[in-house]
């Protein structure tokens, strides 16, 4: 690596790593803010479509006007079994990875007040309680492969720059050497031009769940009212590690560099650091915890006996997160890649961690839907408006409050990042029998992202049977579109020359829903 490749200031790379720490944070207040479609298997397998129907468990959380189409009590349980496959590439080597995992997806609980006004005036007030999750983190994304471009070295060696803790630190690896002139920071003893054996895990778990309180009713069979209140709560965990094999520089090689480093003299302890093997294994574990809240209103218009028309407003959601993250990086010396037994100590580094407070205010989401109903069966249209750039961050840790963080991501970096969102959602069932009934589904979500136009869609079948004249099952399956992104396990600043590697990974998820009802 020749000296002119780092003659950078501490200030650019100070820059960069406000940079990396604004996007971080930008990707966790897009998740703090989405949702994915829930429910019932009656609404997930036509789509999710809910603002212009009712009479079903999911409209606690969806339309709450819908819970006036009610004629009796009615309590559910949703389950369901999601599928995830992740395929990966990584410097021509592929792997690929299937979790499965059950999991709770719904259980709610309307009760019916009639109030015997005999087709006049108010028919009903009823009460709903659900519990939903609405988010499921649970991931697992594996890789290896051969880079023979650039070293993980060169990403610890950017970090030393943003933090003299772990300068202090790191350098105690013997894996980095400072410059001739020390202002011009650290340069990797790991080989940046060779081959390096490279294993990358990143394992996520977590849900956002949401607990909905909602009342509706029906005014002369024409105009069905409701609202909700919503209690939010998530928790997010992600960890990440990424173990590279390569080899140290010769003496000659380091003295290229820092012609009076201690790698290159003989009697000093680190010339036993050169041309030696060396395993390097980097983690960083992030959790994501907080809690929220939101209102909702919603009404259902129904001018003739065969058309629903909805419409259903959710204000923004307030939430306060912790952000809490641990660093660590740990380094074993061998004399060749077959040695079992390590040559030096350890390198350990102190365990780095860190804890943050903020608010994060979600966007309004705003719908309107259309439902035809025929003899045997109906069809539901929903488009739903979203504005992801309305998102907003706010600074709540009071001992060390970044202000300037703040005003730097509510007027820049969330308003370029993000954009307005319509989702479209359309379903339809059709009644074989009086007790067995398909359906099916299709919904579109469009990028929230303003350099992306690319995007996401469901598409679902289901069935429901009416076991007696109290209880019914639903079941559906719900196909997500195969998504193909890209991952970097570390980024290099342009000081270096090359770019971050890249792996890109194409998932597959298959959603299986059942319910259990009763009606009472």
């Amino acid at each position: 690596m020749k000296k002119s490749l780092l003659s950078l200031s501490l200030l650019a790379l100070s820059f960069g790593y406000s940079e990396l720490q604004a996007q971080t944070t930008l990707d966790y207040v897009h998740k703090v803010s989405n949702d994915r479609t829930t429910g019932t298997a009656r609404f997930k397998a036509m789509g999710g479509v809910n603002t212009a129907l009712g009479g079903d468990i999911s409209s606690i959380n969806g339309n709450p006007a819908g819970l006036g189409f009610y004629g009796q009590s009615d309590v559910a349980v949703t389950v369901n079994y999601l599928n995830n496959t992740n395929k990966a590439n990584y410097f021509n080597q592929s792997t690929s990875h299937t979790q499965g995992k059950f999991g709770l997806e719904n259980v709610g609980v309307v009760l019916h007040f009639p109030s015997y006004n005999n087709g006049y005036g108010w028919q009903n007030l009823n009460l709903g309680v659900s519990y939903d999750r609405t988010d499921n983190f649970t991931d697992r994304i594996v890789y290896s492969g051969i880079n023979a471009e650039n070293t993980l070295v060169q990403y610890l060696s950017d970090q030393m720059f943003s933090s003299s803790a772990f300068t202090n630190d790191f350098r105690n690896s013997n894996l980095v050497e400072i410059f001739t002139n020390p202002s011009d920071g650290y340069y990797p003893t790991a080989v940046e031009i060779g081959d390096k054996a490279q294993q990358v895990e990143f394992l996520t778990k977590g849900y956002k769940a949401k607990t909905t309180f909602s009342v509706g009713g029906n005014y002369n069979n024409k105009f069905y009212i409701g609202g909700s209140l919503g209690l939010v709560n998530f928790k997010y965990n992600r960890n990440f590690h990424i173990l590279e094999s390569g080899w140290t520089k010769t003496p000659n090689q380091i003295a290229e560099d820092n012609p009076n480093s201690e790698f290159a003299d003989p009697p000093n302890p680190k010339y036993k650091y050169t041309d030696i093997n060396y395993d390097l294994t980097d983690y960083q574990d992030n959790s994501l915890r907080g809690t929220g809240v939101n209102v909702g209103v919603g009404v259902i218009f129904k001018p003739t006996w065969d058309w629903n028309i909805g419409i259903n407003i959710v204000t923004p959601t307030w939430t306060t997160v912790n952000e809490e993250e641990e660093l660590e990086t740990i380094a074993d010396y061998y004399k060749d890649e077959n040695a079992t037994t390590s040559l030096h100590p350890t390198y350990r580094s102190k365990v780095s961690s860190s804890s943050f407070d903020y608010g994060v205010i979600s966007p309004m989401k705003a719908s309107v839907g259309l439902t035809k109903f025929f003899s045997r069966g109906l069809l539901s249209a929903d488009i739903e408006l979203v504005d992801y750039s309305t998102i907003r961050y706010e600074e709540t840790n009071v001992n060390n409050p970044d202000y300037q963080f703040e005003d730097d991501m509510n007027r820049y970096d969330i308003p370029e990042t993000y954009k307005a969102a319509f989702n479209f959602r359309v379903g339809g069932e059709f009644l074989f029998t009086d007790y067995f009934t398909g359906r099916a589904g299709f919904s579109y979500f469009s990028s929230p992202y303003k350099n992306s136009n690319e995007g996401d869609y469901m598409s679902s079948i289901g069935l429901g049977y009416i076991l007696t004249k109290n209880l019914y099952v639903d079941l559906a399956a719900v196909q997500y579109k195969s998504l193909t992104s890209y991952s970097s396990p570390y980024s290099l600043s342009g000081a270096w020359n090359s770019p971050a590697p890249e792996a890109t990974i194409k998932n597959n998820r298959t959603n299986i829903v059942f319910t259990l009802g009763a009606k009472f």
